[in-house]
């Protein structure tokens, strides 16, 4: 089936046609590098001038921050640089429902329809003036309560902010803030969208080899969100060891690994959605192939083992045994047919990326190498 028009630039990052005819220019069309330069040096490289001008413990305290560092200089540019490598995966995927006949033609204006309204509600102006309202909102409210605040903002315990501290609640932390709470507004706008699409009926086959149906595709699709988690990872690692003792690695692999648990759920939740038809699905292919396979069989130990065979019959070459096979592999594949369009690979992307910031902590740490040394000379 042919992708219709509406569907070839359906985005929820992008300015689409519509957009561009009725918009002026906005940094959606500032390419990706320069975006992640621009917004490093408006939020982490006054933070550095401004300590260095304070000099003295301020520029040593900013200095030795590591979590602030991470912040500004990791995880805003990941959270940047999701940007494409999100919306491309999700934009294959609306096309793949049509791509692969999941949508009857019938249901396709319903379709479109859905798409359009995820799309319009991506360019709600006033859902992005929210956003920055919520974004500068804990800089300014109850600022000297604030938890895990870096020492540099202030030049003495409870006493002023610093030029430094000024910036970094007024202009650094409400940008990172705007830009994870877009992404947060862009997950909905996609859990919406795969609801109201498992409303629609999908012509799922149970002998599709993605043992999903043929929804296969969205557990892929939804691990491309790992570099959301991986940017979270970064910044919930630095602020728990600007803390805790960098020794401490139980701590952070318990710490990682309930987050990573937490994604998990967060990530492939809206899956969810689909576990009805999967599941119908799954029943109609049980019952439908346990059927022709009961009929099948009977009829191949008829012919073949109840029956006497003419001469010059070669059952090397007989169709009937590798109809017989065929049956068996579509049943055997009917009767895999998974509720939840997640495989292992998807679920490993998710965790892996939970997990990376253990990995710098473990290559930091002298014992860690001293043992992957003496694992290799044993190798070796």
């Amino acid at each position: 089936m042919d992708v219709p028009a509406s569907l070839l630039d359906f985005s929820l990052v992008q300015e689409t046609s519509l957009d561009r005819r009725h918009r002026f220019a906005r940094l959606d069309r500032i390419s990706q590098p320069v975006r992640i330069l621009g917004l490093m040096l408006v939020t982490w490289l006054p933070l550095l001038a401004l300590s260095l001008l304070e000099g003295g413990p301020m520029a040593r305290a900013f200095l030795r921050n590591m979590a602030t560092h991470v912040e500004f200089l990791v995880s805003l540019p990941l959270l940047i640089a999701a940007d494409g490598y999100i919306d491309m995966r999700l934009a294959t995927a609306v096309r793949h429902f049509v791509i692969s006949e999941l949508i009857d033609a019938q249901h396709l204006p319903r379709y479109e329809s859905i798409a359009r309204d995820v799309a319009r509600g991506r360019r709600s102006g006033v859902i992005e003036a929210g956003l920055l309202v919520v974004s500068f909102a804990p800089s300014f409210i109850h600022v000297p309560y604030l938890p895990n605040r870096p020492d540099w903002l202030h030049a003495e315990p409870g006493g002023p902010l610093t030029l430094a501290g000024w910036w970094y609640l007024a202009v650094s932390m409400p940008i990172i803030r705007f830009v994870l709470l877009r992404w947060l507004w862009r997950g909905v706008l996609w859990a919406t969208f795969l609801f109201k699409v498992s409303r629609l009926p999908l012509a799922l086959v149970p002998t599709h080899p993605d043992a999903a149906g043929g929804l296969g595709f969205l557990g892929t699709c939804q691990a491309s969100f790992s570099v959301i988690v991986l940017a979270l990872a970064s910044t919930l690692t630095a602020q728990r060891l600007a803390h805790t003792s960098t020794a401490n690695f139980t701590g952070y692999a318990i710490h990682l690994s309930a987050f990573a648990i937490i994604c998990l759920a967060v990530v492939f939740s809206p899956l969810m959605f689909f576990f009805r038809q999967l599941l119908l699905a799954k029943r109609r292919g049980d019952h439908a192939y346990s059927g022709v396979a009961a009929w099948h069989s009977r009829r191949f130990e008829q012919r073949w083992f109840h029956r006497e065979l003419p001469e010059g019959l070669d059952p090397l070459g007989a169709p009937e045994f590798s109809s017989q096979t065929d049956l068996n592999t579509s049943f055997t594949t009917a009767r895999g047919m998974r509720w939840f369009p997640v495989d292992i690979r998807a679920a490993l992307a998710v965790v892996a990326a939970a997990m990376a910031p253990m990995v710098p902590l473990l290559l930091a740490d002298r014992r860690f190498i001293e043992v992957l040394l003496e694992l290799g000379k044993s190798v070796l």
